[in-house]
């Protein structure tokens, strides 16, 4: 065949006896082409482009969140080049994301890109229950998706809140309550003191101070409201209220000066009935002291008028009234 195709090429006979030589050499060499081309193309099939996207396996697949907080779910692509990532919800299977657009009708899914760490990490602000489920990061290509997939789980937030502090307290005492929060997510942001529907801020000319410290190891806040000298208007209801809408109240009631907290028997200075309803002992003997003292005092004011109604009658000033019937007779007057 290779003798014919040069014998036709270069002028039939006589030119075949310079070319034969060489057109045996065309073709073997155009066999080894062939061949070499063909391992080659083979060899190509084998080996990913290396310009595709891939999805790194350098985060999690599996996540949990506390209903309320953001949830993330982390992706990294390297090689995106002009591609698009495109998070999805696997059951039903929903577009949630495109690129940095939110495609589902629902504002608390986004996708916020990383660009040092090659992350499309998907951010679900409010998460609920109903968020839990699978979910994809996905790239498409010409010849194929790239797809990884995600679990998420969602619990119920589980919070608490609590106040202490004494519900009776004697006017010019000092007052103290407490109020912590705790959360199983992350501890509330700040807490607010109300009384009586009015916010309690810091006052040091009125001596109210407040003061709030925050555990992040226990997920709890605490807020301390001290009034140094309570007035008669510092009593009533006082509500200690979270950033996330937890809400606990105290009724405080405070005692005008010189009155006992009966429900917890203390004294105040004065002499009253103990909380069972009994006089003490040292009321009862005050009180007949008192009542003594009065009665020797009525009397002595009695005798003492006595003798100046009887001088006056008679019309003489003795001197010595202590002793007026030692006077003799003849030396009275008429």
């Amino acid at each position: 065949m290779c003798e014919y195709a040069s014998f036709v090429v270069f002028g039939g006979a006589r030119g075949s006896w310079f070319f034969a030589g060489w057109g045996r050499w065309c073709c073997v060499c155009t066999v080894v082409l062939s061949l070499l081309f063909c391992q080659i193309q083979g060899y190509r099939r084998r080996i990913p482009n290396v310009h595709e996207p891939i999805i790194l396996n350098t985060t999690s697949t599996n996540y949990t969140a506390i209903a309320g907080e953001t949830a993330v779910l982390y992706c990294a692509v390297d090689n995106l080049g002009t591609k698009t990532v495109t998070w999805r919800k696997a059951i039903p299977s929903v577009p949630l994301t495109v690129g940095l657009y939110t495609y589902y009708g629902d504002p608390r899914f986004q996708t916020h890109h990383v660009i040092h760490k090659r992350q499309w990490n998907l951010h679900i602000r409010n998460v609920s229950v109903l968020d839990s489920g699978a979910y994809e990061c996905q790239v498409s290509t010409q010849t194929r998706d790239i797809r990884r997939p995600f679990f998420l789980t969602v619990k119920e937030q589980k919070s608490s809140i609590h106040i202490t502090g004494d519900s009776y307290v004697n006017k010019y005492d000092r007052l103290v309550l407490l109020c912590n929060a705790s959360s199983d997510s992350y501890p509330p942001d700040e807490l607010d003191w109300f009384m009586n529907g009015l916010k309690v801020v810091t006052d040091l000319d009125e001596g109210i101070r407040i003061t709030n410290s925050v555990s992040l190891r226990s997920r709890t806040i605490w807020s301390e409201l001290v009034i140094e000298h309570a007035q008669m208007h510092h009593g009533g209801t006082y509500i200690c209220r979270t950033s996330d809408e937890l809400v606990t109240n105290i009724k405080v009631n405070v005692l005008s000066d010189g009155r006992m907290n009966v429900k917890r028997g203390t004294f105040s200075g004065k002499f009253l009935s103990s909380p069972d309803g009994r006089r003490s002992t040292s009321s009862r003997a005050a009180g007949s002291l008192v009542l003594v003292t009065w009665v020797a005092f009525v009397l002595h004011v009695s005798k003492q008028l006595d003798e100046v109604l009887l001088l006056s009658y008679t019309g003489l000033w003795v001197l010595d009234v202590d002793s007026p019937r030692d006077i003799a007779p003849s030396s009275v007057v008429c």
